[in-house]
């Protein structure tokens, strides 16, 4: 009897967790949408999100997430047909914005993000490919997924290095899309296990305190790199983006997100605030480049508006008021690179 029992239970248990993990909601498991939504067994270009989606949940920050320190905030998330976070699909876009977590929206409304507020300050039509490289757009663009933009615009955070453009590119293949492999993927990410898991070991958020500032967190802190001794490879890379724009016929402009780090370097503490970004920048700009100095553009904020937060206290990314200042600054470069 006893054996029965435990075999009983053996089986009983694996299809209990498939069917929890399968059926019960996208969010059951998780601590904000970005998890919530990934797509774990694809691949396809496209589809870093499970397909027309519209999830609305109470999130936290990433890096203080199961701490005291977790601060709520609302965020609502709706993907298009390819996964990406769009209200709608767009075939024909004139601006496509190729981008990382920031450009995606970690942590903001789908109303604040920077694909939809270019969309409320100008009238054309703006999508946005997020997460993703730049040679995820040259796939898209391949398999006659999207078609040919005016202007592309990439961005990507300090921190991290462009990927060089490969010969052969990914395929798109759009039974990704279908919601039967979606429940599959459901099934297969197994987040009641490592929910379960992470609870008996009290995982948490590994955000690293500030000071003076003990509010606010950050993702490396003093131990953050800078790319100083790769800036050719950057420079590199970033031009071939330019130069494979130019070749289709689509105007380019690099929008780079500053570290979290380097826009409260006082509150890591560094000495000094790291100037790789304006450095990269003035480099780019040699090489026949646009680019956008964000930094430059955040940090004439700061002197003015000391008391109002760019970035979250608990989060790796920008809040409402960064993100709406630096799409106010977009609108401008955009307005005059198709202008011209």
């Amino acid at each position: 009897m006893k054996k029965f029992i435990i075999k009983s239970l053996l089986f009983i248990l694996p299809l209990s967790i498939f069917f929890i993990e399968g059926f019960l909601p996208l969010d059951t498991f998780t601590y904000r949408p970005w998890e919530t939504l990934l797509y774990k067994t694809k691949s396809s270009t496209a589809f870093p999100f499970y397909p027309h989606k519209n999830i609305d949940m109470v999130s936290v920050g990433d890096l203080c997430h199961h701490t005291n320190h977790a601060i709520q905030k609302r965020e609502n998330w709706i993907t298009d047909k390819l996964g990406y976070r769009n209200n709608t699909f767009i075939y024909n876009p004139d601006v496509v914005i190729i981008g990382d977590s920031f450009v995606a929206g970690s942590s903001l409304e789908q109303d604040s993000t920077l694909t939809n507020l270019l969309k409320s300050n100008l009238d054309i039509k703006i999508y946005n490919i997020a997460p993703a490289e730049f040679n995820d757009f040259i796939s898209l663009l391949k398999n006659k997924v999207i078609k040919k933009p005016k202007l592309v615009i990439f961005s990507i955070v300090e921190r991290e290095i462009p990927a060089p453009i490969i010969n052969e590119q990914s395929i798109y293949d759009e039974k990704y899309s279908n919601e039967l492999l979606i429940l599959k993927d459901k099934f297969l990410r197994f987040y009641l296990v490592k929910y379960l898991k992470a609870r008996i070991l009290e995982a948490s958020g590994n955000g690293i305190q500030g000071a003076p500032d003990t509010t606010m967190f950050f993702l490396e802190g003093a131990r953050q790199k800078y790319l100083y001794d790769q800036t050719d490879e950057v420079v590199k890379n970033i031009a071939s983006y330019k130069k494979y724009c130019d070749s289709i016929g689509a105007k380019f402009i690099f929008f780079p997100m500053p570290n979290k780090e380097t826009v409260y370097f006082e509150n890591v503490p560094f000495a000094t605030q790291p100037d790789y970004l304006f450095k990269l920048c003035s480099l780019l700009e040699l090489n026949g480049i646009y680019s956008i100095n964000t930094l430059s553009v955040l940090n004439d904020f700061r002197n003015v508006n000391k008391k109002d937060l760019l970035y979250h206290l608990d989060d790796t990314h920008w809040n409402a008021n960064g993100v709406n200042l630096l799409a106010n600054e977009l609108t401008k470069h955009i307005k005059l690179s198709l202008r011209k």
